[in-house]
C-alpha cells in the first residue's frame, strides 16, 4: 500500500500515527508529495488532497477518518471503538467526536496558515478572525474534555491538530490557558508515534 502524504499535514500525521500504533509501517509506503504539485496525487486522488492510501488492488481511500478506520481494521486496533454481542459501546461515539473536534480544529489552522500566504491586499481579517475563534473555542471546549487510554482516534485527531498549532501558529500560546489539555498533550506526544511523526 502507499500512503501519499505531507509530513506537516495533520490530517497526514494522523494516518501516520495510526500506522505506528497498530505496526504496520512495513505494510505502508509513505511517499511524501505537495498537494499544490503532485500530479501523481491527482491521478489517485481526484481532489488533489492528502492522506489518500492507495491499496495492493489499486484502488484509493480518502480522507483522513476513512483511511485511519481501514487501518485500524486492518491491523486489528481498538481505536474506533465499537460493539460487542453484549452491548453497544457507547465510546465509539464519543471517539468520533472527538476526532471531528481535531479535524474541525485542524481545518480552521490550516485555513488560517493559507489565508495568511495570500498576498496582503488579498487577505480577509474576518477571515483570519473567524478561524482563530473557531480554534480558540475548540480548545476551550477540550480544557473541560476527559481523554482515555488506551487511546482512541479521537485522542489522536486532538494530538495532531495541537500539534499542528505548535508548529505553525505557536503565537497563539495555547498552553498558557488551558491546563489540563496541556498536561494532557504533553504526555501524549511522549509517545513513540508522536515523536516519529513531528512535523518537518
Amino acid at each position: 500500500m502507499k500512503l501519499y502524504m505531507n509530513p506537516v499535514s495533520p490530517f497526514s500525521r494522523k494516518a501516520r500515527i495510526v500506522i505506528r500504533e497498530l505496526d504496520l509501517e512495513r505494510l505502508v509506503e509513505e511517499i511524501s508529495v505537495n498537494p499544490a504539485a503532485s500530479d501523481e496525487l491527482r491521478r489517485v486522488n481526484p481532489l488533489g488532497k492528502i492522506p489518500a492510501l492507495t491499496l495492493n488492488d489499486g484502488s484509493t481511500l480518502i480522507d483522513s477518518p476513512v483511511i485511519c478506520e481501514y487501518l485500524n481494521d486492518l491491523g486489528g486496533g481498538k481505536l474506533f471503538p465499537g460493539m460487542t454481542i453484549w452491548r453497544e459501546v457507547s465510546g465509539r461515539w464519543r471517539a468520533l467526536t472527538l476526532q471531528a473536534l481535531g479535524d474541525g480544529i485542524a481545518d480552521a489552522a490550516v485555513a488560517r496558515i493559507y489565508e495568511g500566504r495570500r498576498p496582503p491586499e488579498l487577505q480577509s481579517e474576518a477571515a483570519i478572525h473567524k478561524y482563530l475563534a473557531v480554534i480558540a473555542r475548540s480548545l476551550d471546549a477540550l480544557e473541560g474534555a476527559r481523554f482515555l487510554d488506551p487511546a482512541t482516534i479521537g485522542e489522536i485527531a486532538v494530538a495532531c491538530a495541537l500539534g499542528y498549532i505548535d508548529f505553525r501558529l505557536p503565537e497563539l500560546a495555547w498552553r498558557d490557558t488551558r491546563p489540563n489539555l496541556r498536561e494532557w498533550y504533553d504526555a501524549f506526544a511522549r509517545r513513540a508515534s508522536m515523536q516519529a511523526t513531528l512535523p518537518t
